[in-house]
């Protein structure tokens, strides 16, 4: 993450909507932009498409095998999105909760964990 400090009146940070960060004349901005990249977009499709594979290798182990095909339904369209962490987290969480005890899901949903939070 880098830390921007100065004037970015008008500037736009992303194409989601209300990401424009645009100021009134004469004032600034600081703040925080993740500049993360191409190589941390690619790290977290890999951890996805690892911890799904892990969650397809463990299927009849599972607590609520639906609740799990939900929360991964629901991380593939976030990574897919906008990719806000706090809603990855949760999904995460969801999985985990869904999965029961199965530690090898468990692992694998705490590495891209890890990684998302590196992405607050």
């Amino acid at each position: 993450m880098t830390q921007y400090e100065g004037d970015f009146r008008g500037s736009n940070f992303g194409n989601a909507p209300g990401s424009n960060f645009g100021h009134a004349p004469g004032s600034t901005f600081h703040g925080v932009v993740n500049t993360g990249g191409e190589a941390q977009q690619e790290e977290l499709r890999r951890l996805l498409d690892q911890l799904v594979s892990v969650v397809a290798r463990h299927q009849n182990e599972l607590a609520d095998p639906q609740g799990t095909s939900t929360a991964v339904e629901l991380l593939r369209e976030e990574v897919a999105g906008e990719q806000r962490p706090n809603r990855l987290t949760s999904f995460l969480a969801m999985l985990t909760a869904s999965a029961g005890g199965v530690s090898a899901i468990t692992e694998a949903a705490a590495k891209l964990k890890d990684l998302v939070t590196g992405m607050l």
